[in-house]
């Protein structure tokens, strides 16, 4: 089932609300018997809970969050055969935070002069 409707801004064409009802029809058939589920529009972020007649609302009127191509929130199962086939990376940098990265590059840049300013104040 193609996605690309989730990327076309106008929520009005027919492609875009064919993709609506094929998104709701899906939800229903993973989550039998659910009257709410998470609302994957553009305001909501898949952190509220609506009915499923609100969520086809909300994506009309707020659109759908356009990197959301894989619907895990809404029982897609991740292809683990196709992620098998990421290339593995065993060499991964620490987290750095960025005010002690950018600290430590005024301090390599600037300390002789911070040093003798230090020293000379208050004598």
């Amino acid at each position: 089932m193609s996605r690309r409707w989730i990327q076309n801004p106008n929520r009005c064409a027919d492609e875009y609300l064919d993709g609506i009802e094929d998104f709701i029809e899906f939800a229903r058939r993973h989550n039998p018997g659910a009257t709410r589920i998470r609302c994957p529009c553009r305001r909501c972020n898949n952190t509220l809970f609506e009915s499923i007649e609100n969520v086809g609302f909300h994506l009309v009127r707020n659109g759908m969050i356009e990197t959301y191509s894989i619907w895990n929130f809404h029982g897609e199962q991740v292809d683990h055969a196709s992620s098998s086939n990421a290339p593995r990376v065993d060499n991964v940098e620490p987290i750095v935070d960025p005010n002690d990265q950018v600290m430590g590059i005024i301090q390599d840049r600037f300390s002789i002069r911070i040093d003798q300013h230090q020293s000379g104040r208050g004598r």
